[in-house]
């Protein structure tokens, strides 16, 4: 007898992105527990990672707009439990030794940093890692664009959110259809 598969592709922006990569995370390390349930790839729109070592965006832009470093620094500390708070907590960086599961066994994911946006350099560092070991982690930069920028209502008719959106589809398209599915948008 046939198994039918279900295809899931997570998508997260901001905080939810961080979500989306735990949860591919623990998909994989269940692997045919989740049966029919398959991770086929992952979307992470302007992710909310963070850790102990500050990058270059994070010392230049830190305080920059609406999202400075203080209150991102907050939101970690209101979400961790306080014996486990630490801005290299798995679910605030994906670049820690020994988070798990090894990262070529990750699904195909997209990586949307804005070129305003703090967080950027560690989202393009986990996608840099991800494409070391041989996974698909395209990163599209968007200029002029600042977190959320395609997702905040206010935003979301510039041109910089349209092509993001349609960005998107056409990636997460490859995924579905290279499986056999039609996938329209």
């Amino acid at each position: 007898m046939r198994q039918l598969f279900h295809w899931c592709v997570l998508l997260g922006a901001s905080c939810g992105a961080n979500i989306a990569d735990y949860v591919a995370r623990k998909a994989v390390e269940a692997g045919k527990l989740l049966d029919p349930v398959k991770v086929v790839a992952q979307v992470l729109m302007y992710p909310f990672f963070i850790g102990n070592v500050p990058t270059q965006s994070e010392i230049q832009q830190a305080n920059s707009y609406f999202y400075d470093k203080p209150t991102c620094l907050l939101a970690w500390k209101l979400f961790l439990p306080e014996e486990e708070f630490s801005l290299d907590h798995p679910a605030a960086n994906p670049l820690v030794p020994g988070r798990g599961p090894p990262l070529n066994c990750m699904p195909p994911t997209l990586t949307v940093v804005a070129e305003h946006d703090w967080m950027k350099d560690r989202a393009i560092a986990y996608s840099e890692e991800l494409r070391k070991v041989n996974v698909d982690a395209p990163v599209l930069e968007y200029k002029d664009a600042v977190h959320e920028f395609a997702t905040l209502d206010i935003l979301l008719k510039t041109p910089q959110a349209q092509a993001c959106a349609e960005d998107i589809a056409i990636w997460v398209k490859k995924y579905i259809s290279s499986r056999g599915h039609e996938f329209s948008y």
